[in-house]
């Protein structure tokens, strides 16, 4: 694989990550999505805060955090998990010149 894309592979696994730290924890704090803004996400390195404060706009509840790459994490009202999502664009040309 080219540089590129190892780079969007290694971002994905990231946000993989912080969402299953989140994921593996009781099933109150995993569902209770402002706990885990305030508890897990909001301190991670990974989460590009202004943006999800920014995002958030009116709404009471956190359900989807922005990480610094070109992806975030979202909650799913029905699975009750955080999964990852895409905000960012990929750019297709870079995989041919890799």
């Amino acid at each position: 694989m080219g540089q590129y894309l190892d780079d969007l592979w290694n971002d994905l696994e990231q946000t993989w990550d912080l969402a299953m730290k989140v994921n593996d924890l009781s099933e109150s704090d995993r569902n209770n999505p402002n706990k885990a803004w305030e508890d897990y996400f909001k301190g991670d390195a990974l989460v590009d805060i202004g943006r999800t404060e920014t995002e958030l706009g009116s709404e009471a509840t956190v359900n989807r955090v922005f990480c610094k790459n070109i992806y975030g994490i979202q909650y799913n009202n029905e699975t009750k998990y955080w999964v990852p999502f895409r905000h960012g664009e990929v750019d297709a040309v870079k995989f041919s010149e890799d």
